[in-house]
């Protein structure tokens, strides 16, 4: 009698145990489910502000008829950006990124000693493709990929000009509220210049 009533007993704890893992599964299913849906979202406009540090790049000028080879060479740069974007769903979403920074470029040029120093101002609009991954509700993962158009100014050495290249980033965003989200990001492009590469920092705002 008392090995019938053990193994009833053992029979109601493995059938406990097993609701209770498939309870718990169903769960963990139901969260991740949710978490596909909010990353198949469709038709979020959203907009980004961000500070920017340019971290400066070396730029070698090539020789011409009338001037020797210089070396320019960019130093840490502060600015403002701004992004405005539509998620199309499924992950995606396209962004128009404008940007503006302030630093100073040091040049050298070949067979002088001296080294002058300037300051540097830059103009940057950018077409992006995003797309981002959903780690859990608070964080996603993005990476981005466009053409950015660059307008450089440096009035002391005879520099204004424009050019533009493709564009790549990768970034995190932390959801804070609904609407708001913290968003840190790595930015670069293959355009040539002593600018150099970007991070920003900044709230995201989704309407």
């Amino acid at each position: 009698m008392k090995f019938i009533h053990f193994l009833a007993l053992g029979t109601t704890l493995l059938t406990a145990s097993l609701l209770q893992a498939h309870s718990e599964a169903f769960a963990e299913d139901a969260s991740r489910a949710h978490i596909k849906a909010k990353h198949h979202e469709e038709g979020n406009l959203y907009i980004v502000t961000k500070g920017l540090l340019t971290l400066g790049d070396t730029y070698t000028e090539e020789a011409t008829a009338t001037e020797p080879e210089a070396q320019l060479k960019g130093r840490t740069g502060r600015g403002v950006g701004i992004d405005l974007g539509y998620r199309i769903g499924y992950g995606f979403a396209v962004e128009l990124d404008f940007a503006y920074v302030h630093t100073d470029v040091k040049k050298r040029v070949e067979g002088e000693e001296e080294e002058m120093r300037a300051g540097a101002d830059y103009y940057s609009t950018g077409l992006d493709l995003l797309y981002g991954y959903h780690l859990n509700e608070a964080y996603v993962l993005f990476g981005k990929v466009g053409w950015e158009i660059e307008h450089e100014e440096i009035s002391k050495y005879d520099i204004s000009g424009t050019d533009n290249g493709f564009a790549y980033a990768v970034g995190v965003e932390h959801a804070i509220t609904e609407h708001w989200a913290f968003v840190g990001e790595y930015e670069d492009s293959l355009i040539d210049g002593p600018r150099g590469a970007s991070l920003f920092a900044g709230a995201s705002y989704t309407f």
